[in-house]
């Protein structure tokens, strides 16, 4: 769920979330993760309103500058695409009852573990037996050609040179000059702001403005937001 802060995950499996308040969630946008309060949770973690969280943005500018500052489709960059998000029931729903108890919890963390190592062993599987060479279909075994030396009526001279043309002189190359990756631009929100404003300051557009922060060309900007230009 893109709703979800791609940097909130639980404190025993760094790949998975619970949909819903969580007292063993971390905050993995800080080194070393940090523990978070019902209200943060609620407010902005599980919302769509992470984006305009302090962390997020500061988290996504280092990713991005680390990056070469190349924009990805979605924000879930320190999980890969593993990354589990349990549905709780109602009885443990976090925003309406308590935490989900940790003998479920334990069952489904093994359930999600087994999957991704069966689906790591298929794909190495999958990719053995692409690289076997199929056999012939006729079954039947093709001939060998073999060369026979002609026995030559010329006796070998052994101070016999070179030609020059036999020579194989090795040119070199230049090796490439590697491009510095261009630094990615920020901007700091200022009251009176919009995002067409930003875009045509920036010769950009407000849409691949709001791609590249993870939020809707719609929503609404707020003075003191870090907005990444692309």
């Amino acid at each position: 769920m893109e709703r979800i802060c791609p940097y909130l995950a639980l404190a025993d499996d760094g790949r998975t979330v619970a949909d819903g308040f969580d007292p063993e969630h971390l905050c993995h946008a800080l080194t070393p993760p940090a523990e978070l309060d019902r209200a943060r949770q609620v407010q902005l973690c599980l919302t769509e309103a992470h984006v305009r969280c302090d962390r997020f943005a500061a988290a996504r500018t280092a990713w991005l500058a680390a990056s070469s500052g190349l924009p990805r489709v979605a924000p879930d960059v320190a999980f890969g695409r593993t990354r589990l998000i349990l549905e709780p029931e109602p009885a443990w729903r976090g925003r309406t009852g308590g935490p989900m108890p940790l003998g479920r919890r334990a069952i489904l963390l093994a359930a999600a573990a087994a999957a991704i190592v069966l689906v790591i062993a298929f794909a190495g599987l999958s990719g053995m037996l692409g690289g076997a060479a199929a056999p012939d279909a006729s079954g039947s075994p093709e001939p060998i050609a073999t060369a026979t030396a002609a026995p030559s009526l010329e006796p070998a001279s052994s101070s016999a040179e070179p030609s020059p043309s036999a020579l194989i002189t090795p040119s070199l190359s230049p090796a490439p000059t590697p491009t510095p990756a261009p630094t990615p631009r920020t901007y700091v929100v200022q009251s009176g702001d919009t995002l067409n404003e930003i875009a045509q300051r920036f010769g950009t557009t407000a849409a691949a403005i709001a791609a590249a922060n993870g939020f809707n060309v719609n929503d609404t900007i707020d003075p003191g937001q870090v907005l990444i230009i692309p």
